[in-house]
């Protein structure tokens, strides 16, 4: 199948240049491109909808080339951000690119021939280039009025206008409003004084909840209210110069990999079709002064959301990362198999290399038992085996049983017994301690401070009804002694409370 009926069937398709799709046809293999940001060591899930863009190029039988940008990444891309981020220095970015590359290598195939995917960075050949000659030589192919006219940074101008005018609107009530009710109050007009504050800070109230998701139009309107009758037209805080180039630069990454290794095709998420275009029409320009023929084009992919549009990619403790140092596969596979029904259909088609009828066939299954949630587990176990290994899928699965009955606590190691109750009040008591006489009553309330329960009484009539477990094993008398119990990872016990509660207590020296 070729590239874009692959993605198109997947819903990764978004858009291409006209001409693309019979280029891709008549052209194989061709080379083509996607950047990456080295602003982190790792790259994290949205960067895997990018990379699997990548992975179906080459299955297409064409040549992936993945540029890390090391210039570009010292200045940051303007897209979908509101305010400009911080810079990085060349050692941080030379070692998150190492990161980077050690991850793509788990999708690509690296092997010699002309499909062999290649690691590129930009600020190799770039470091050799002086800001005047770069004026002089690519600068002048593009007009202001042109790089103005980009989604990117009319949205950056927009929002900073925006920000900037609801600010200085915040302002201008606290110094009128509040400072006035200060000196009515001081001058004795207690009434008046109190009256003009609350009517401040009923203004400020609702400012505040101009700054929450779903107020976008009336952040609009608020802000043009103050540029009209309170404070008037700000400065704009714009966009600076430094991100503003950031297209030219990037376009310019095209001409130079169409000059050298011949990639005719630039490939990104839909909000890169500017910084892509600007790229497209780089390179017609430049080969027009220069008199000969050039080809270059553009293929976008979907944005991965949520059935609700909103972001995907995030827990609820932060990004979804690569890297299992900074999101565990215990938690990679959590994350997925968390998947929504709504959004399983689709997150299945993106990040797996499962055929069309494997896929249809896993849905069938899924919606013939759908509490048994088969979709999201084909969807886990798949994603996390390629991006981990197998052996990592296997311990994801194996911990994800413990919280249901299943499985063996003694088999986790501590990192992932710690991901499985991460969830869970976490004591810690003197190890020493542990070696008194404690019977099982005492343990669950005195010596765990009443965390688990608030007497002896209590927690006597529980193990009494068989609604207690340490370490899956049922407690059956009060009077039991917890000395001789074993210790998980050498230092933790898991107390199970009726169903549903849990307590992971830690023995601390």
């Amino acid at each position: 199948m070729d590239l874009i009926s692959e993605l198109t069937w997947r819903g990764m398709f978004h858009d291409a240049m006209p001409g693309t799709a019979e280029h891709l046809a008549t052209n194989a293999p061709i080379t083509g491109y996607i950047g990456f940001d080295p602003t982190a060591a790792s790259l994290h899930i949205g960067n895997l909808a990018t990379i699997m863009l990548l992975v179906h190029l080459q299955r297409a039988g064409h040549r992936p080339v993945a540029l890390v940008g090391g210039a570009t990444g010292m200045i940051g891309d303007p897209s979908g951000k509101s305010a400009e981020r911080n810079l990085l220095d060349e050692a941080t970015l030379r070692h998150n690119q190492a990161g980077i590359q050690t991850q793509l290598e788990k999708f690509l195939d690296f092997s010699e021939g002309p499909t062999g995917a290649l690691v590129v960075n930009n600020y190799d050949w770039f470091k050799e280039i002086g800001f005047l000659g770069f004026l002089r030589e690519v600068g002048k192919h593009l007009t202001v009025n042109y790089m103005m006219a980009k989604d990117s940074v009319q949205k950056r101008i927009g929002i900073n206008k925006t920000v900037d005018r609801i600010n200085a609107g915040i302002e201008r009530i606290k110094s009128e409003f509040l400072d006035d009710a200060a000196r009515l109050i001081s001058e004795g007009k207690t009434d008046e004084g109190l009256k003009l504050l609350n009517i401040a800070r009923g203004y400020l109230d609702g400012l505040q909840k101009l700054s929450e998701p779903g107020f976008e139009q009336m952040r609009e309107e608020t802000a043009a209210f103050f540029q009209k009758t309170i404070f008037g037209s700000p400065e704009d805080a714009g966009i600076s110069y430094t991100e503003f180039s950031y297209q030219l630069l990037q376009g310019y990454d095209f001409v130079h990999l169409n000059k050298t290794l011949g990639c005719t095709l630039q490939m990104g998420a839909s909000d890169q079709w500017g910084n892509i275009t600007t790229g497209t029409e780089l390179i017609r320009r430049l080969a027009n002064a220069e008199d000969r023929e050039a080809k270059a084009y553009a293929l976008t992919g979907q944005l991965i959301t949520k059935a609700d549009g909103t972001k995907y990619g995030k827990s609820e403790t932060g990004t979804v990362w690569l890297d299992p140092a900074l999101t565990s596969p215990y938690q990679f596979y959590q994350f997925f198999l968390n998947s929504a029904d709504a959004d399983a259909p689709r997150l299945i088609r993106v990040f797996t290399l499962l055929s069309e009828p494997e896929i249809l066939a896993i849905e069938a299954e899924h919606a013939a038992a759908p509490h048994l949630r088969i979709l999201q587990k084909a969807l886990a176990a798949d994603v996390t085996t390629r991006v981990h290994s197998a052996a990592a899928t296997e311990a994801a699965i194996a911990a994800s049983q413990v919280l249901f009955g299943g499985g063996d606590l003694a088999s986790l190691d501590e990192a992932t017994l710690l991901d499985v109750f991460a969830g869970v009040p976490h004591l810690r008591v003197l190890r020493a301690e542990m070696l008194l006489e404690l019977n099982a009553a005492t343990f669950l309330s005195d010596f765990t401070l009443h965390k688990i329960f608030p007497s002896k009484g209590e927690a006597r009539k529980m193990i009494q009804a068989g609604g207690v477990s340490i370490n899956r094993q049922k407690v059956t008398s009060p009077d039991d002694s917890v000395a001789a119990l074993e210790h998980l990872a050498g230092k933790y016990l898991v107390v199970q409370k009726g169903r549903r509660n849990f307590f992971l207590v830690e023995l601390v020296s």
